[in-house]
């Protein structure tokens, strides 16, 4: 976890079904040279990644949040799935199976870079859950923590600042035999 209280912190929701970073699959067409990269779900991932985007616009507007390269960030994020209609709740309380989380969350960062932090590269703290709430609708709730990355320098002291202990009273009392 990261050191200290953190500089600010924000928080919203995201309503929609969670759309997982896809898999990604890159082709070579020869006849414009040019590599094409897509993604196996590109529609609903664009979606997604739109609806987070604008739901963070939406919270900034009433925060002090400052996105700068040198914080660092934690995410708390938890995710709503529907559960199947085939999936009786007293059959699985946890829904164990795909998305895995790590590609939902990679969504989530691709779509705040830009907004809450300058690179998700500067995320250094993750706390992620997917779970079935029948009672909720789908999406994601969100609160993400900035800290500070520095920390004040250590004053350098001076020889004549430092006092006197013990030993050093010690040592000045106490005679050389090699002299």
């Amino acid at each position: 976890m990261p050191i200290g209280e953190p500089l600010e912190t924000l928080e919203f929701s995201v309503l929609g079904e969670p759309s997982p970073e896809g898999s990604t699959r890159a082709y070579y067409i020869k006849k414009i040279n040019k590599t094409v990269v897509t993604h196996s779900n590109q529609g609903s991932l664009e979606a997604w990644r739109n609806r987070v985007a604008t739901e963070a616009q939406r919270a900034l507007e009433e925060s002090c949040w400052i996105a700068d390269s040198s914080s660092a960030y934690a995410l708390d994020v938890d995710f709503y799935l529907t559960r199947p209609a085939s999936v009786q709740p007293h059959k699985r309380l946890h829904p164990i199976v795909k998305p895995d989380l790590d590609k939902f969350i990679r969504a989530i960062n691709d779509a705040l870079t830009g907004i809450l932090f300058a690179d998700d590269c500067q995320v250094i703290a993750l706390n992620i859950t997917k779970t079935y709430d029948d009672n909720l609708r789908p999406g994601a709730h969100i609160k993400a923590y900035r800290y500070a990355n520095t920390t004040a320098k250590p004053k350098k002291i001076k020889k004549e600042e430092v006092e006197l202990g013990p030993l050093d009273e010690f040592e000045e009392e106490y005679e050389d035999p090699r002299d």
